[in-house]
């Protein structure tokens, strides 16, 4: 019964996220309704737990149900009272950007895709059967995000320091972790009065099927359905991808936020109307700053890329006079205010608590040195086992076969943000200790997990252009 507290507890989060969606579209939505509701989910949560984490910070509430609610109700109401005011100074809505057509499905066809529908249920009941019915053994879940979550529900506060038996757990390791995933644990514990593995848990089904929403309507953008349909059932059927969204780590929950960032630029670049292209890239400054508090690996590793992408784009923008230089000041402020308002706070708070900013470990006082059996470690991991199925054979093959679409903008942007973060890794894995990551088959295969949205949506992307013409798109 206790899972019932779930979509209690997504609530007023999900008001906020809804209401922050609201406020930056500025009368211009380009959101579908399914969509808007996805990333209001998304970020709603993320925003709030980093409200939360400043109030606590700066002595404002405890880690109790008294002290998250008034949180999340102050933001939802301030944000609810600032979008009723401003609506009726912004101009008549214009209507939602036009999908590509979809032909009727033949009736062969249609059954197929109700079959794939049913054996993706299947699999994701079973994902959340497991997810909720088997107590915490996975050792970062164990050792970090659960534990974690249940030291704020006890103490009530953000603990760095704690005793374990005999010993003094210092603030260093997995402390340094931003606290999103772990303290929306604590909220819903708090919420059943107990913690409750299954409960809090069930959040990590809420981000993996926002995943999968979001891939559907960014690939729906540019292509009819039964395409958008093919690239969502292909990432719910990676093998390493379903057993880390249906386990309770943080690595799909980073994906999501990754990939929410990503598509909302992407959105921008394919719009046709100047004021749809500004609404996305205020919700990408947003979903960009919300990164930051999900892991670490979103600041040193995917944040970087991002911006470098950002440039890119609104060169790309500005070379095919798509955006005007008042427009192009206006959101790059937007991204500027949204991600000092998160990096800020929150690398003060690193640096006075002295907290690392690599995977648990400083990345400060790496050694270089030539790694041995790093190659061969990658090349079985990607390609020989079982992780991703066919996924990088068949992203490699068309991204030579249709070259001229992967390398080409908007596409590019998903090839760009692939090539820039797997191969800003490999000196990592080549040359550093952090080369056990990949020998020992963890973090490296981790780092994909983060990718797989994006790597899943390119293939999609290509697939449809090299097969598809023109005419049918």
């Amino acid at each position: 019964m206790t899972l019932f507290l779930l979509p209690v507890g997504l609530l007023f989060p999900t008001l906020c996220g809804w209401f922050a969606i609201a406020l930056l579209e500025r009368g211009h939505p380009v959101l579908q309704r399914i969509e808007r509701w996805t990333l209001s989910v998304t970020l709603g949560i993320t925003l709030t737990m980093y409200l939360s984490f400043l109030s606590e910070v700066l002595g404002l509430i405890k880690f109790t149900s008294i002290g998250l609610f008034s949180v999340q109700m102050f933001t939802a109401l301030a944000l609810g009272m600032l979008w009723m005011r401003c609506k009726v100074l912004w101009s008549p809505s214009s209507a939602l950007p036009a999908l590509p057509a979809s032909p009727r499905l033949s009736q062969r066809a249609r059954i197929v895709v109700v079959l794939l529908c049913v054996w993706t249920l299947i699999k994701l009941l079973g994902g959340f059967a497991m997810l909720t019915g088997t107590p915490a053994y996975e050792d970062d879940v164990y050792n970090n995000w659960n534990m974690r979550g249940k030291l704020f529900y006890v103490t009530q506060e953000y603990t760095l320091e704690y005793e374990a038996g005999n010993e003094l757990v210092s603030s260093g390791g997995v402390n340094s972790y931003p606290i999103t995933v772990p303290l929306f644990k604590t909220w819903l514990a708090t919420l059943a009065g107990d913690w409750d593995e299954g409960l809090v848990n069930s959040i990590h089904m809420v981000w993996f099927l926002a995943t999968l929403l979001l891939v559907y309507w960014t690939l729906r953008r540019r292509m009819r359905s039964t395409w958008a349909l093919g690239g969502t059932y292909l990432l719910s059927s990676l093998p390493l991808y379903m057993v880390n969204a249906t386990t309770p780590y943080a690595d799909a929950f980073l994906s999501l936020h990754v990939f929410a960032a990503l598509s909302l630029l992407y959105g921008a670049l394919i719009s046709e109307k100047p004021e749809h292209r500004y609404s996305f890239l205020r919700l990408g400054g947003l979903a960009t700053a919300l990164l930051i508090f999900t892991k670490n690996e979103a600041l040193i590793m995917h944040l970087p890329v991002l911006l470098l992408l950002l440039f890119l784009s609104v060169r790309v923008l500005a070379k095919s006079e798509s955006i005007d230089r008042s427009d192009l000041r206006t959101a790059a402020r937007h991204y500027v205010v949204f991600m000092g308002v998160v990096l800020v706070p929150w690398v003060v708070f690193k640096l006075v608590h002295n907290l690392p900013f690599g995977n648990a470990k400083s990345v400060l006082h790496l050694t270089l040195a030539w790694q041995k059996g790093v190659a061969t470690a990658i090349a079985i991991n990607t390609f020989f086992e079982g992780n991703w199925a066919l996924l990088f054979p068949l992203l490699l093959g068309l991204l030579f076969a249709a070259r001229r679409e992967a390398f080409r903008f908007p596409t590019a942007l998903f090839t760009g943000y692939l090539f820039f973060v797997v191969l800003g890794q490999f000196p990592l894995y080549f040359f550093t200790g952090i080369s056990t990551e990949a020998v020992n088959q963890t973090g490296y295969a981790r780092g994909f997990v983060q990718l797989a949205p994006v790597a899943v949506t390119l293939l999609t992307l290509l697939a449809s252009s090299f097969f598809t013409p023109r005419t049918e798109e």
